[in-house]
Parts: C-alpha cells; sequence; structure tokens
C-alpha cells in the first residue's frame, strides 16, 4: 500500500517505511547509535530527496530522544554547564551544515556529497572498529593521548569533571554539523568522544548526548525546514512510530550480548552501508525525482508559504508523538519482560 509523501512528493509503500523504521530502531536499540546511518542511504535508494532525506530524519529524531532524554535527567546523568556548551557549538556546526546542504542542493551536488561522507567516514569508522576489536589493547598511545589533552588551555571544572572547554566545543560543532548534513545522532560521536576525550563514563556520556540531540534536532529541523523547505512531517511520523517499537527489543536484545559481538555487529553494520553508498555514488545514476521541486499540495504549501510555523509545529507534533509512542513502547517491553519472566519461571 502506497502513501503520499507530500514535501517529497513520492509514494512509497507505508510497510517498507515501517519496515525500515523497525530495523533501524532494532539497531539504534542493540547498539546505542543514532539510526540515521541505516536509515539515510536506503531512503535515497528508494528515491526521497537527499535534501529532505536529511531533514526528516533529523526531524523524527526529536520525538525518538524524547524518553531517553528524561529518563537520564531523572538519573542524574546530565551536566548543565556541560550541555549548554555542547548544545551553542552543536548549533553553530548545525547552522553551517544546513547553510552548506543549501549551497550544494542549489548547485545539484547533495547527493554526491552526502554518499561520499557517507562511503569514506563509515568505511574508515568500520575499519578502526575491526582494528580494535583484533588488537584490544592500545596503551602506550592512550599515554600519548591523555597527554595531549591534559596540555589543553582554558580548563574548567564541570560536575563530571575538569577538562578543556576546547573539548566540548569541539565535539559539539562536529556533532551538530554532521546532524545537518548527515541526517545523523550525534551519538556515534559524541559518546566515544565524550568517553575518551573528557574521560566520562559510559551512562553520563549517553546522557550528555541526548541532552545535546534534543535541542540540537529541534533547532536543525528548524534551519532545515525554514532554509531548504526539506522536512517531510508523514515521512518523520511513520519512521517515527516503527523506530520506536524496534528499539524495544533491539534494547532487551542487545543486554544479552557481550561488547566484543557488539563490536563486531556495529562495525560490520557501517561497513556494509558504506558498501552501499559506494555503490549508489559510482554505480547509480540520480532518479529524476531526487532533486526537491515545488509541489502544490496542502501541507508542501503550508511548508512552503508558511516555513517557520510549519517548522514549529512539525518539532511540536514530533515531540508529543514521540512522548505519546515512547510510552506505548515502554509498556510494551514492561508485557514482553513480564511474559519472559513468566516463561523463564514456569521452565524452572
Amino acid at each position: 500500500m502506497d502513501i503520499y509523501l507530500p514535501v517529497a512528493d513520492v509514494s512509497v509503500n507505508i510497510f517498507v517505511l515501517l519496515g525500515l523504521g523497525l530495523v533501524v530502531g532494532f539497531f539504534s536499540g542493540l547498539l546505542g547509535i543514532g539510526g540515521g546511518i541505516i536509515l539515510n542511504p536506503t531512503l535515497i535508494k528508494l528515491g526521497i530527496p537527499p535534501i529532505v532525506t536529511v531533514g526528516t530524519s533529523v526531524a523524527q529524531m526529536v520525538g525518538a530522544t524524547v524518553s531517553g532524554f528524561f529518563a537520564h535527567l531523572k538519573l542524574k546523568n546530565v551536566d548543565l554547564k556541560l550541555g549548554v556548551v555542547l548544545v551553542l557549538s552543536g548549533f553553530f556546526g548545525g547552522g553551517f551544515g544546513v547553510l552548506l546542504s543549501k549551497i550544494l542542493e542549489e548547485a545539484g551536488h547533495f547527493r554526491t556529497f552526502v554518499l561520499s561522507f557517507y562511503a569514506f567516514y563509515l568505511a574508515f569508522t568500520g575499519i578502526t572498529m575491526f582494528i580494535d576489536v583484533i588488537k584490544k589493547k592500545k596503551e602506550h598511545k592512550k599515554g600519548n593521548l591523555k597527554n595531549f589533552l591534559n596540555a589543553l588551555p582554558l580548563k574548567y571544572r564541570f560536575e563530571f569533571g575538569e577538562f578543556s572547554v576546547l573539548i566540548p566545543i569541539f565535539v559539539g560543532t562536529v556533532s551538530g554539523f554532521l546532524a545537518a548534513v548527515m541526517g545523523v545522532g550525534g551519538g556515534f560521536v559524541v559518546i566515544p568522544a565524550l568517553m575518551y576525550l573528557a574521560g566520562l563514563p559510559v551512562n553520563k556520556a549517553v546522557g550528555m548526548s541526548l541532552f545535546q540531540m534534543i535541542f540540537i534536532t529541534a533547532f536543525l529541523t528548524y534551519f532545515h525546514g525554514t532554509v531548504n523547505y526539506g522536512v517531510d512531517i508523514i515521512l518523520a511520523l511513520i519512521l517515527m512510530a516503527g523506530s520506536s517499537f524496534g528499539a524495544v527489543f533491539g534494547s532487551a536484545f542487545g543486554q544479552k550480548l557481550n561488547k566484543n559481538i557488539t563490536k563486531i555487529i556495529m562495525a560490520s553494520l557501517v561497513s556494509i552501508v558504506s558498501v552501499l553508498s559506494f555503490y549508489q555514488l559510482f554505480f547509480e545514476k540520480e532518479k529524476e525525482k531526487e532533486t526537491i521541486k515545488e509541489v502544490h499540495n496542502l501541507i508542501s504549501d503550508f511548508a512552503h508559504n508558511h516555513p517557520s510555523v510549519y517548522s514549529i509545529t512539525v518539532i511540536v507534533v514530533s515531540l508529543i508523538a514521540g512522548t505519546i509512542i515512547s510510552m506505548i513502547a515502554h509498556r510494551l517491553k514492561v508485557l514482553i519482560e513480564i511474559y519472559m519472566e513468566k516463561r523463564r519461571f514456569y521452565k524452572g
């Protein structure tokens, strides 16, 4: 059953989109990363214009991060001073990324830029992770890195530790830029960076990543909607529904795997997406509709004629929908856990 996406101006099978959301959510819950690295190349493959793919991917993350954000806030895994630095630097990096996206889109090179970024960045990430699994220990390199970080100026005592302000500025700027141009959550940048560069425990790093991304994704949704007209609310809601439920099963399954297996799965996944991006970049011609054009329907006219109001509406709807969906998904997770506990009890 096809559904028409009014801003993207394409029709896609709704069950394909829901299935894609489920798969993305599953791997997000399993690996603890944003699903953009899987989602966006696949949406481009389905014929969604790259500029809409990136803008909508960011929009659906607004709702997807709600439950995790509040959970980590209650667990006191959020340092507000550190969060402000990450958010403000993320605004800078994200704003630059959106403007660069507009320039490249108008020049007709945005698809090539995005796929190139995915292909080469993910290839590097996958190879690095495979090497890390094989070698495991790199103590001498860690010592050199620690000496470099200790020598950085502008040290400040945050709630979670004392380190140079340059570290969160760098992390926030890079993650904001990548979120803007690639439509990915900053988790795969922010979490390891805060762990290795700032010395935060993994739970604190995850909390700070979610704190930053709920503000950055809202900001970028507004920016993409007003500058690039690249946010499709229908597509965002469908993907959000699928990914929220997929994350429930992914997180439950992930608790049973050891860290090395999880690393191997993640390295394999990013390598596969890298190969797919290489193939799309060099062997597939761009489809005619992959360049966004102004179309006339109720939602598209609203998006083009009142971009600020439309963008704010998308943010509010995403937050409300994300909260409701996460509550349902959490309830489903509890029911599954009760069912599994009963099975273990009767077997015992």
